[in-house]
């Protein structure tokens, strides 16, 4: 369980989040609704320990982890702008956070076949990152979040930059495969 207790986040004068309070559960889906610059944003970073909240606590499980860094939580987050390494192949990059976690080959193989079948990225795992689409990029970020199977999954308007049918099927797919695994689903859209 993810709890945000009292999230406030002030940058200079300005207050990004106030007194925000949440609590979010294993194998939910939850949607963060709003315009471009409503905080949906910095409320993702406050959830994942990129930014620390100015004042609040986020607790995850029962423990206060307000202070601790992003590196040291079970989180995977994908953005609209997505990052890919540039120098490996889409394979090398599905398979990367499993390769962290000392996962052995053969898992690793099954997991990015399976992530790659159902982005549509089976045709192209032998490629690099230069050599793609936007769509095919971005739909690189996310395999590599589903293979990660991470505690608590954050997605940034991720799916905007893809065409319209693979959206549709994607924000279908997307929900049952976290609520599978049992992850804390927050995705953030402009879209109702």
């Amino acid at each position: 369980m993810l709890e945000l207790r009292n999230v406030t986040k002030t940058i200079g004068a300005q207050e990004h989040i106030r007194d925000v309070s949440l609590t979010l559960r294993h194998g939910s889906l939850n949607v963060l609704l709003g315009p471009t610059l409503s905080g949906k944003t910095s409320l993702m970073r406050l959830m994942a320990g990129l930014d620390a909240p100015t004042s609040g606590s986020v607790w995850f499980d029962g423990k206060d982890v307000t202070g601790q860094p992003v590196q040291k939580r079970n989180v995977a987050m994908v953005y609209q702008q997505f990052i890919n390494y540039p120098a490996m192949t889409v394979y090398e990059n599905i398979a990367s956070p499993l390769r962290v976690a000392g996962v052995d080959q053969a898992r690793i193989d099954k997991e990015v076949r399976n992530a790659a079948a159902l982005l549509k990225l089976t045709p192209y795992l032998d490629r690099t990152p230069l050599n793609l689409s936007g769509g095919q990029q971005q739909r690189t970020a996310l395999a590599r979040a589903i293979v990660k199977n991470a505690s608590l999954v954050l997605l940034d308007e991720p799916l905007a930059n893809l065409d319209y049918k693979l959206r549709e099927e994607l924000r279908a797919e997307l929900p049952k495969i976290f609520a599978a695994a049992g992850t804390i689903f927050v995705y953030a859209t402009t879209e109702p």
